[in-house]
């Protein structure tokens, strides 16, 4: 079987990478050769730290219809597939002319892992993309409830990471950042434009400062603007972030209270939790599902909440080592790659083209219906 997936960015991107570059494979050890063609690549993300503004926009503007281009001549080539599978969309911002004209000749299964549908331009868009696939997969049950009304064939592929890759520190308790034994570090990763929500946290991190020799661990991109906070920033990078999070006792996951967070599907998350990190979420969308609260780590909501769960971890070393091992054995047995990757090969081999649902659809929306590879 063959494959052809155009992906949003290249491995650089983390939604691109823990979608489909990381089961290729398992994918090819199964039959299935997959060929992928990225949107967007690392020069992309360079760009958008270009300084002064209008020489960026600029240069955005010519890279993007220069892939855009790059983009039509890689679909005339997914003729020879046997599926296609779009990580959201082909063309962001534009009309679904593509996707109409590929359904004529090509099945395809549209793929997301965020609530796209929400950003501007593409309330109207992402339905018709759904109604003309073959099927779709999405990363949580949020985002499949979105996509039932408008496709009888959901899947839900939660995300999931590669526990042989993270995995608990077994040697020297802080392998890269040389700190003390003394010092306790709460860790958070993610894309620079999430730090935001690290900024609602700041008086926690504050209150906590004063009775706890402590700091945080931002691995990003870019540094946040946390006034007074004991900040340490390592620049995210594949080959360092596992021993980045591994210098870490606390992993922290806020978010705010909205339609797009709860969309989210919990990748940090599952990074602290399978390095066996003691984790502090918001309990909105997936996060419900993958802590429960007091046994692998803990869900806060109010500011109190968050300053109280985090205490409790920072006082008690036992409380943090006994919680870190049963996140890890949950990240084992739901969200691990090793679990998922035969489970997605499997699912790309079942899907068919299939007009009578699709007209039995259209026909009736009453016998629309959720499918879950669960």
């Amino acid at each position: 079987m063959k494959i052809t997936y155009f992906s949003k960015t290249s491995e650089i991107g983390p939604s691109s990478r823990y979608r489909i570059y990381q089961f290729v494979p398992y994918l090819a050890a199964g039959g299935v050769s997959v060929t992928i063609r990225p949107l967007f690549g690392l020069f992309y993300f360079r760009l958008l730290t270009w300084r002064p503004s209008v020489w960026r926009r600029i240069a955005i503007w010519l890279y993007v219809m220069a892939r855009f281009i790059r983009r039509c001549f890689d679909l005339f080539a997914s003729g020879k597939a046997d599926l296609v599978v779009i990580e959201g969309q082909l063309f962001p911002y534009l009309p679904p002319l593509a996707e109409r004209m590929l359904a004529r000749w090509q099945k395809f299964v549209i793929e997301f892992d965020d609530a796209i549908y929400l950003t501007p331009g593409h309330a109207e868009k992402i339905p018709v993309l759904l109604r003309l696939s073959t099927g779709v997969i999405v990363g949580n049950p949020t985002l499949a409830a979105y996509a039932a009304p408008h496709s009888p064939n959901v899947h839900v592929v939660p995300t999931v990471v590669d526990t042989d890759r993270f995995s608990p520190r077994s040697t020297s308790p802080f392998p890269t950042l040389g700190m003390t034994d003394g010092l306790l570090t709460i860790g958070w990763i993610g894309l620079a434009y999430n730090a935001s929500y690290l900024e609602w946290l700041r008086p926690v991190f504050l209150r906590l400062q004063k009775e706890f020799n402590l700091r945080l661990l931002v691995i990003s991109s870019q540094p946040p603007a946390l006034d007074g906070v004991n900040v340490l920033f390592r620049p995210w990078s594949y080959e360092t972030e596992v021993d980045d999070l591994r210098a870490c006792q606390i992993g922290v996951m806020p978010l705010p209270d909205n339609e797009w967070a709860r969309g989210k599907c919990g990748l940090k998350l599952l990074q602290y939790m399978a390095v066996g990190l003691a984790s502090v979420a918001t309990p909105l969308g997936v996060n419900r599902d993958i802590v429960s609260d007091g046994v692998n780590g803990y869900l806060a909501v109010t500011l109190e909440q968050w300053y109280v769960q985090l205490n409790r971890l920072c006082r008690d070393s036992s409380l943090r080592a006994g919680m870190g091992e049963a996140a890890r054995k949950t990240v084992e047995s739901q969200y691990a790659l090793s679990v998922w990757g035969s489970r997605l090969l499997e699912l790309y081999k079942g899907f068919q083209f299939d007009e009578g649902r699709r007209n039995l659809l259209q026909r009736n929306p009453a016998s629309r219906a959720v499918s879950s590879s669960r």
